[in-house]
């Protein structure tokens, strides 16, 4: 992770980590972004591993190219309320907790809550924490269900080439796995990866998972399974650099995670349907 200054490629200026722009407004990248970047190397070495001992394990090639296959089809998906899923359709933008916070559209979580997000994303997004969107990779635009959400929603990857960072685990299971509560603790590297390397996180984290006897059809459960709670999560992050709200112009599926269990969650449902059907959303 670059926790130091870095220079502007095209004038030379000096840039603070976390700046998107040179003082001359070169645009020098997302910070999430070239975090992942700087840990290509690692990552590399970490997926040429897990094939060689898959390769050893007699893991068949074809599963693992389906596994590559499925992971670079995957999309962000993002689990949220009906509520909010209809006003981001009304023409609003999806923003994250901080900014939501901070725009006083909701009160902040309970005081241990918000301390542990405040801590997870200090370490692995230091000092722009505030700008990162939350989402799970996912194969058939299904996401977690431990958010209080009743639908997702899934993102095209539109420029996610330029936006989009993705990290091995959820922020918290990494952080706690990893020990980086300890004070000058160093997150380690390999672990994370830009949008177009998202396969090979996905083979370098599941490959030691599979065996001759795994199908096809388990493949996507083991890239997205959607626990009872949020530790029983288990997913590949996506990370997206969204300073003013993630713009729902790009959203090309919403899927019901129930049906309604009243007259007023069926009208609130039957809205959302319509509002994409003007929209040429897909619903599920």
């Amino acid at each position: 992770m670059p926790t130091h200054s870095i220079k502007c490629p095209v004038c030379g200026d000096t840039i603070d980590y976390w700046r998107v722009y040179c003082r001359r407004e070169h645009f020098v990248g997302y910070p999430n972004r070239r975090a992942a970047e700087g840990e290509s190397d690692e990552l590399a070495a970490r997926h040429e591993k897990a094939r060689q001992d898959a390769s050893k394990r007699r893991v068949p090639s074809s599963l693992l190219a389906k596994l590559e296959a499925l992971a670079e089809a995957s999309q962000p998906v993002i689990d949220m309320r009906v509520s909010v899923c209809d006003n981001l359709l009304r023409g609003g933008k999806y923003r994250n907790y901080d900014q939501r916070v901070e725009s006083d559209e909701r009160p902040p979580a309970s005081a241990q809550d918000h301390a542990d997000r405040e801590m997870v994303g200090s370490r692995l997004f230091p000092r722009y924490s505030q700008h990162i969107v939350y989402a799970a990779l996912s194969a058939d635009g299904r996401g977690t269900k431990t958010y209080g959400g009743e639908v997702w929603m899934r993102w095209t990857p539109f420029f996610f080439d330029r936006w989009v960072s993705l990290l091995e685990e959820n922020s918290f299971t990494f952080y706690e796995q990893h020990s980086l509560g300890r004070i000058g603790a160093v997150v380690p590297t390999g672990y994370r990866a830009v949008w177009e390397d998202r396969a090979k996180l996905v083979i370098t984290k599941l490959a030691p998972r599979l065996t001759s006897a795994t199908a096809a059809r388990d493949l996507e459960e083991l890239l997205l399974h959607a626990g009872e709670t949020r530790k029983d999560d288990k997913l590949v992050e996506v990370h997206i650099y969204a300073e003013g709200g993630l713009d729902t112009r790009d959203v090309d599926l919403v899927a019901f995670q129930r049906p309604p269990g009243t007259a007023d969650e069926e009208q609130k449902w039957a809205q959302i349907r319509d509002m994409c059907a003007q929209r040429s959303i897909v619903v599920r």
